[in-house]
């Protein structure tokens, strides 16, 4: 069967409802176990709608909407922000990358981290940076495209299962 093509499109304010719904789909696929409650205390405070439409109008936040054979799979968010000790003018955050269910195990990692790669580039920056859950498997796809683990911490939320509570922060020298 021939592989369908996967598309990357910026957001715009007039895909909030559909952003935030694979946002909320795409977390609860994913991190569920992480927490007691399984994740509505960290919805409730860093999920809500009216979060991602501010967000939205931030000329310094960009969210991208994955499709896969024109189905919307997955998202991610970059943003201009800083980390130690590298200037701000060089620095660019991965905040989040997350894909349904349906949309794990088919390469798609890949083609968005060659795409997140690209972007920085593009925005001129020479350091992207991520923050990602030590136990996330996740984490094998950004050591794998050159990010070297340069901090660990533990979270400190409520509600989340200790064991779980790792950490840790990436970069990639671009």
């Amino acid at each position: 069967m021939k592989r369908q093509l996967v598309t990357i499109q910026k957001c715009e304010l007039n895909d909030l409802d559909l952003l935030h719904q694979i946002a909320i789909q795409s977390y609860n696929d994913t991190y569920q176990y992480l927490w007691h409650d399984k994740g509505t205390w960290y919805l409730n405070q860093f999920y809500k709608k009216e979060t991602f439409e501010k967000e939205l109008s931030n000329s310094g936040v960009f969210y991208f909407l994955i499709y896969d054979d024109n189905k919307a799979v997955g998202y991610f968010k970059m943003i201009e922000d800083v980390i130690e000790p590298y200037p701000a003018s060089e620095c660019l955050e991965l905040d989040k990358l997350y894909l349904l269910k349906e949309g794990i195990g088919k390469g798609i990692g890949k083609i968005v981290m060659d795409f997140v790669i690209s972007f920085a580039k593009e925005k001129k920056r020479s350091i992207l940076w991520l923050k990602v859950m030590e136990c996330s498997p996740a984490k094998f796809l950004y050591e794998k495209s050159g990010f070297i683990q340069t901090d660990i911490y533990n979270l400190d939320y409520p509600e989340i299962v200790e064991e779980f509570a790792p950490i840790t922060t990436m970069v990639l020298e671009l």
